[in-house]
């Protein structure tokens, strides 16, 4: 039987030597009965958990899915538990269920699927308090800066399937910049049952030291 505390440090080993990244995402949104158009964004992030977004338009991203944080399954923040092993898509897997420590966590658990050589997650299906639930699905590639690499997303699919009667997404799991659109969808208007966000991560800067001012408009995750 896997020890998880063994397993999760193991995930986050070839990551300590990044401390922060910026990295530009390309996302196409599909929800029924909304439109959103497809956005591009910058995404700022800085060891241990802060992030930011720059972008012009309505951007959708999930907060503990679409933002890559090596860090995010510290053993020593989460409640990990080995469930079972399986198969999942010819890859043999060990699912791990995660609760956060932290009281003010949005995620009541997650269930992770932890595989391949060297170990990644595979897949991540996330449980809000509010009962949003994501199906995170990620591939990787290796990003070299120097003489050091590391194995970093390069797409993201994200399933989400809403609760009856949610009427806002920000107030669940997603980040949105401050739109008429959003401010639309938080004064009434149900959200669908089910939507996918498709994201694309390029051209990849690890280390550049940005700004600690940058990020003191977002929340910790």
């Amino acid at each position: 039987k896997p020890d998880p505390r063994e397993i999760f440090h193991e995930l986050m080993r070839p990551y300590q030597t990044l401390h922060d990244y910026t990295v530009t995402i390309q996302a196409k949104v599909t929800m029924q009965a909304l439109r959103i158009p497809d956005f591009t964004a910058t995404l700022y992030f800085k060891k241990p958990d802060k992030f930011h977004i720059e972008t012009r338009n309505f951007a959708p991203i999930p907060r503990n899915s679409g933002v890559f944080n090596p860090f995010q399954f510290d053993p020593e923040k989460n409640r990990i538990a080995y469930e079972h092993g399986e198969n999942l898509n010819g890859t043999r897997a060990e699912v791990f269920r995660v609760e956060p420590r932290q009281s003010d966590s949005r995620i009541r658990f997650y269930y992770i699927w932890i595989g391949g050589s060297p170990k990644r997650i595979l897949q991540m299906e996330n449980h809000s308090y509010k009962g949003t639930k994501m199906l995170v699905r990620p591939s990787y590639k290796y990003v070299q800066q120097g003489i050091e690499k590391w194995l970093l997303p390069e797409k993201i699919h994200v399933h989400l399937t809403f609760p009856e009667g949610v009427r806002s997404p920000d107030s669940t799991s997603l980040s949105v910049k401050e739109t008429p659109f959003s401010r639309g969808l938080s004064g009434g208007d149900d959200m669908p049952g089910e939507g996918d966000i498709y994201i694309t991560y390029s051209g990849w800067r690890i280390n550049t030291g940005p700004d600690d001012r940058l990020f003191q408009k977002n929340q910790r995750r």
